[in-house]
């Protein structure tokens, strides 16, 4: 894809049009300006992804491993289309208000699959309630924004697996509700206690 491979401000019209068999007016048609293009190519990548992540996590129980599928779900995604990923979050960032409106809102659509996981952890009590789903929200995007970053302007392999793994489990141990000691675990101590007790005052 052209916009991948030049970016987006120096894509030019006529070669995409070169590139899919058309002559130049035929694009033009279809789509009058090249923030036209580039908003509905965003538009439909997101449209598969997040179709592709709902009907995923449709089979998986659970909290922890919910949250894991989200993780390497979106690992998996911007390592096997990293330059398109790196596209879409620089002109989000740029002065295009349009383009960056139509990001911000996809991208929401896209992360409310975890926020959803995070508010039924917390109805379920596998997660705290006071865990502020913001937060925990930048905490996983940011952190694989990194790794996009690392892929496109290092190079680097990613272990998605092991990744996915990592960042499961640092998040999870600091959002994951402090289990309650067990009731007969603690009269099983207090009645250990009372037989020491017992055994000291009778020697």
């Amino acid at each position: 894809m052209v916009f991948e491979e030049v970016g987006y401000e120096n894509a030019k019209m006529s070669e995409i049009a070169r590139r899919i068999g058309v002559v130049e007016g035929t694009v033009f048609h279809y789509f009058s300006t090249k923030k036209l293009l580039m908003a509905r190519i965003i538009e439909a990548f997101y449209e598969e992804i997040t179709a592709e992540l709902l009907g995923g996590l449709n089979g998986i129980q659970g909290t922890r491993n919910r949250l894991h599928y989200v993780i390497r779900f979106h690992l998996d995604v911007v390592t096997r289309n990293s330059r398109l990923c790196g596209e879409i979050l620089r002109e989000s960032r740029g002065l295009d208000g349009e383009l960056a409106s139509a990001v911000s809102r996809l991208n929401r659509a896209y992360t409310q699959c975890l926020s959803r996981i995070v508010k039924e952890g917390i109805e379920a009590g596998d997660i705290e309630a006071g865990v502020s789903i913001p937060l925990l929200r930048n905490t996983v995007y940011g952190s694989i924004e990194h790794t996009l970053w690392a892929v496109i302007n290092d190079g680097i392999a990613v272990d998605i697996d092991g990744e996915a793994a990592a960042l499961t489990a640092l998040v999870y141990q600091g959002i994951a509700r402090t289990a309650a000691p067990d009731k007969g675990d603690i009269a099983s101590l207090v009645g250990r206690l009372n037989q020491l007790l017992q055994l000291q005052q009778s020697s």
